[in-house]
């Protein structure tokens, strides 16, 4: 048995690491191992114009088994079956796939291309903590108590979608990979056995504005409505670079002590600065739209 994991974060023994800060080095119990190390040059399917590099264990192994956390997802939504998938991908192709297709549309179609590149055969995913509204990095945690299992994550998605009051017809990985034949997102095609009801004043992220509406004229002249800002806690940022370093469109510099500055002409709004900030010191800026949908329930 070999656990492994690729995370987003670069240099020289992040790997392993990651793996000890997490906890999975020693939850493993010596069973871990850095897929990074090998890996495979492949093409995605529907898309053979695109390459991507991919841990030679996860298209070899012969029981893939995925371990997704219950969380939320500003620019996708959630963070489900499917994106775990993205942890197949070595190295800098996370970064570059984010800047070859930073659109909300194209990027979610691209992760549920990685995820066909090898379907797991089981998913069990961890919902006794969640991460709750403008994902995946919130200090806001929900206390679910849940643990979700099925043989096809597609429709796991679908059903973790629904308990937090987003209907997975309007996740567009979720719709594409079921355009696609790798699972059910229609209600009545999905046997569900526990209680898999709706989740309790749970905060569901933004909506992707600027993801659905990038380039358009909403973008030129309502910059305040769509274009997302990000908001420094400076308390807690130690200037560490880790946003710098993930930043795909290389949008941010970080100088001495005075934390990162962003140049907002190139931010495709991927969101990777916030996910890897190791101080969760990153937030989102409350513009009129965040203001608006705080009212509604949302975040």
């Amino acid at each position: 048995m070999t656990v492994g994991d690729n995370p987003g974060t670069s240099g020289y023994g992040a790997v392993e690491k990651s793996a000890k800060v997490s906890g999975i080095l020693e939850g493993s119990l010596r069973a871990f191992e850095n897929i990074a190390r090998e890996s495979e040059r492949v093409r995605l399917i529907r898309r053979d114009d695109v390459e991507v590099n991919v841990s030679k264990k996860v298209l070899q192994t012969d029981i893939l088994i995925s371990v997704p956390k219950f969380k939320t997802h500003v620019m996708t939504r959630i963070t489900g079956a499917v994106k775990n998938s993205y942890g197949y991908i070595v190295g800098g192709d996370k970064a570059r796939l984010h800047l070859d297709f930073p659109s909300y549309g194209a990027f979610s179609e691209i992760i549920a291309e990685v995820y066909r590149l090898r379907v797991p055969d089981l998913v069990v995913m961890d919902g006794v903590v969640c991460i709750q509204g403008n994902g995946p990095q919130n200090k806001f945690l929900y206390h679910a108590g849940k643990l979700l299992a099925s043989d096809n994550g597609v429709a796991m998605d679908s059903v973790m979608s629904r308990m937090i009051g987003i209907k997975p017809e309007t996740i567009r990985a979720l719709q594409y990979a079921s355009e696609i034949g790798l699972g059910p997102i229609d209600e009545s095609e999905i046997e569900v056995e526990g209680d898999a009801a709706r989740l309790k004043r749970f905060r569901r992220p933004v909506p992707s504005i600027p993801q659905r509406f990038t380039g358009t004229w909403i973008m030129a002249f309502f910059p305040d409505i769509g274009r997302p800002r990000f908001e420094v806690d400076e308390y807690v940022c130690n200037s560490c670079r880790s946003c710098a370093d993930a930043c795909p469109a290389g949008a941010i510099t970080v100088e001495g002590k005075n934390g990162p500055q962003y140049d907002y002409s190139r931010c495709i709004a991927c969101y990777c600065c916030m996910e890897l900030c190791p101080q969760t010191a990153l937030r989102l800026h409350e513009t009129m739209r965040t203001r608006i949908y705080r009212r509604l329930g949302y975040m």
